[in-house]
């Protein structure tokens, strides 16, 4: 038997509880009941049939009353097997449906968390802990609908493949998939098929989240539609599908961005939110045309996931503190560089997190707004629209601000107002496309930065590389020949174990579960300002900085392979343009 954990009092009837919500008044609320009574129908469906309240507005003032948390189920994704935790016939019955299970506790969508019936159907026939949510009628419908759409078309297709949402297993080859089944159905039923669609775009983005992939690409070949997943910095191909299925999976991933359906020759970008379980997505899409046919591109960010402060971060704790010790300064410009895909976004996130605090006003200039955060002042500049970083960040120096976040310095006016922004009291952070933190001021000296501005406004410059990390349950030890070791400057008689990926379910067979981050730290000494100064380059920088002290990125990678964390590939690979 199941056990509700959020057990909804019964000492309040709906029309007490919108009566104090201030919804209803006692003449509304005795014709809605003459109404239900007449029509043999609950409370909440008569008032709303009479227009006295809208079904939003009810369950907003159920959620407050009875402190039930509400779910929007029209952004988010079901997946089928939770659904089927509640038997169909209760669903339907008492319109419910299961949405995540985390945990033991499964959380149940009702429209009517007062139905006392539908509780005690709960308690004896799903054996969980269960969390009582809120959601409208017409959205919990469409979803009983969705989690049982397989058994009602596996019916209609007398003779086709069986559709169930468990044959749809990405990353593995079923004879009997969702993908050959909705594509059987396209011939015989359009009804039937735009479910399928509706569930087959829905399973690709559940599998993406599930994976924890940052994008997923659907792409048709000549004879075939892809998927992949980039996880941990690198595509899988994760399934194929029928090509007949292009042209209603394109139309679909359209209408769920809000894009143009009819325009098939000009790129498209657009996003949209959606729920996957826990999570919470921010969606990008990308859409362009290829010799095959429309290919997208859908980049997952989860808002539901918490910026770590650099404080709190998985960083070396040498590294730590040394950034801490920059981005604690009253003033001055601190750079993230490094290519693109190594992080550096989510470092300058780290920060501000770091920084964030009441007494400060902190505004940042971004292209996207990738991670919201309470107490930021978060602009997402315009390209289209001709206001870019330069014009955001003017406007933002009129502001009073503390602390500035510019998304990327891609220019020279940018540049020059974010240093001469540093150099009058504000501290500034911001993200640089170089393969190096000395290449840094190489970049906007090259911009035409004058270089005793750079040299003045720096407060520290952070070379930043993402590698692999291997996967705990199947990584095996392995000894690397003597001689690369030595060239490395590792001591092959040291008492070191190195590890090599071999492949396991857990990691998809890939060896690897996870990436981290390495860095170089550059803080200018007044040795490295004078080289800046004399315009020296990057390679005499870094040399300088070496003799001070200076860790570089190859060497803090190597740290990493030592402590058993990753391979010597993977970081030979990461730091092989250094």
């Amino acid at each position: 038997m199941g056990t509700i954990i959020n057990h909804v009092s019964k000492t309040k009837k709906l029309g007490e509880i919108l009566i104090d919500a201030g919804l209803l008044n006692p003449t509304n609320l005795e014709n809605a009941l003459s109404e239900a009574k007449k029509r043999n129908i609950r409370l909440g469906s008569a008032l709303i049939s009479l227009g006295i309240i809208s079904e939003d507005k009810m369950l907003d003032a159920l959620s407050s009353q009875l402190s039930l948390r509400k779910i929007d189920l029209s952004k988010t994704i079901v997946d089928p097997a939770i659904g089927k935790l509640v038997p169909e016939r209760l669903a339907k019955q008492f319109k419910m449906v299961p949405v995540t299970m985390v945990g033991d506790v499964l959380t149940v969508a009702l429209s009517d968390p007062l139905n006392v019936f539908a509780l005690d159907a709960l308690k004896r026939d799903v054996n969980a802990n269960i969390e009582i949510a809120l959601s409208n009628e017409r959205d919990i419908l469409k979803a009983i609908d969705y989690v049982w759409t397989a058994k009602e078309v596996s019916k209609a297709a007398a003779g086709q493949s069986v559709v169930s949402a468990d044959a749809f297993n990405f990353g593995a080859d079923k004879s009997t998939s969702f993908a050959s089944a909705a594509s059987a159905n396209a011939q015989k039923d359009d009804s039937v098929n735009d479910v399928n669609i509706i569930k087959l775009v829905n399973l690709i983005i559940f599998s993406g989240a599930k994976n924890r992939a940052s994008d997923i690409h659907i792409e048709p070949l000549e004879d075939i539609i892809i998927v992949r997943e980039r996880i941990d910095g690198e595509l899988v191909k994760v399934k194929e599908i029928p090509l007949q299925l292009l042209n209603p999976v394109i139309a679909r991933i359209k209408i769920m961005a809000n894009m143009d359906i009819a325009e098939k020759r000009n790129p498209q970008d657009s996003r949209f939110d959606i729920n996957v379980g826990e999570k919470n997505l921010d969606v990008r899409v990308s859409v362009v045309p290829t010799i095959n046919g429309e290919k997208v591109v859908f980049r997952l960010l989860d808002k539901s996931s918490k910026v770590a402060k650099i404080s709190e971060s998985s960083l070396d704790k040498n590294d730590r503190d040394k950034i801490l010790k920059i981005i604690y300064k009253k003033y001055g410009l601190f750079l993230i560089s490094g290519p693109t895909g190594s992080g550096k976004t989510t470092t300058a996130y780290s920060v501000i997190s770091e920084l964030n605090n009441i007494r400060k006003n902190i505004i940042t200039v971004e292209d996207p707004v990738e991670y919201k955060m309470r107490y930021v002042n978060q602009i997402e500049v315009n390209q289209k629209g001709g206001v870019g970083f330069a014009d955001a960040l003017r406007a933002v120096l009129r502001q009073d601000p503390d602390i500035i976040l510019v998304g990327e310095i891609r220019d020279e006016e940018t540049a020059r107002i974010a240093i001469q922004a540093a150099l009058t009291g504000h501290f500034v952070v911001s993200t640089i496309h170089t393969q190096d933190a000395s290449s840094a001021v190489s970049r906007l000296i090259d911009m035409g930065i004058e270089p005793f501005l750079v040299s003045s406004s720096i407060a520290g410059i952070v070379g930043q590389r993402l590698i692999k990390k291997l996967c705990d349950s199947c990584k095996k030890p392995y000894t690397p020949e003597p001689e690369l070791l030595k060239e490395l400057g590792i001591n092959p008689a040291g008492n070191y174990t190195f590890y090599k990926e071999t492949g396991c379910d857990l990691c998809r067979d890939t060896g690897f579960h996870g990436r981290l981050s390495i860095q170089e730290i550059l803080v200018p000494t007044k040795n490295i300002q004078k080289l800046i100064i004399e315009k020296a380059d990057s390679v005499q920088i870094r040399s300088q900085a070496i003799k001070e002290g200076f860790i570089p990125l190859r060497i803090a990678g190597l740290k990493k392979l030592i402590e058993g964390v990753t391979t010597l590939e993977e970081v030979l690979q990461a730091t092989q343009d250094i």
